[in-house]
């Protein structure tokens, strides 16, 4: 590769990184959650691909960048568990009582999206979150279209599951007394 290829490598590698980084971290938070930091997570995909940056076409990246970030995201999530991350700043609400109730509703979605297998969480935030076709899902996730269709399946369901749990804990608790 010579200087010139090399030096627009790097303009096309820092422009996808500016255009894309907003919805990296949000994949990215959305499946390792609080057991790691998605700012890390997003980082060393990105340190990833720059290492081998002339290997890809920076014209379209976003595919691949997200690709990048579900198998960092995958990778963490394999390792031990690690502490709590703080959670996001939430944005002001109307009032104090609809800001917690949203927090807390949050939370529980939150703590039950982490309960899941980690394949069920990372196509349900590819799908939910980011929108993204089965065959795309398919395509980050290297797996079959099927695969995911069943992957979603039993991840809604199971998420169903545990927040009725959740719903219902409270309420059998109060009414012990």
């Amino acid at each position: 590769m010579s200087l010139d290829e090399g030096s627009q490598v790097d303009e096309l590698f820092e422009r996808a990184v500016k255009n894309h980084s907003r919805r990296l971290l949000a994949v990215a938070r959305g499946i390792v959650g609080t057991r790691a930091s998605p700012e890390d997570v997003v980082q060393q995909a990105l340190m990833n691909l720059y290492e081998h940056r002339a290997r890809y076409d920076w014209n379209d990246p976003g595919g691949l960048m997200r690709r990048s970030v579900v198998n960092e995201s995958l990778r963490i999530l394999r390792r031990p568990r690690m502490g709590m991350v703080v959670e996001d700043h939430p944005a002001p609400l109307e009032s104090p009582l609809d800001g917690m109730v949203d927090r807390e509703t949050v939370a529980q979605v939150r703590a039950a999206i982490e309960r899941l297998p980690e394949n069920y969480r990372a196509a349900l935030v590819l799908c939910e979150y980011e929108n993204m076709s089965y065959s795309q899902i398919a395509e980050v996730m290297s797996a079959s279209i099927p695969q995911v269709k069943t992957w979603l399946h039993r991840a809604r369901r199971q998420l169903a599951q545990l927040l009725t749990d959740q719903v219902e804990k409270p309420v059998a608790q109060s009414g012990e007394h």
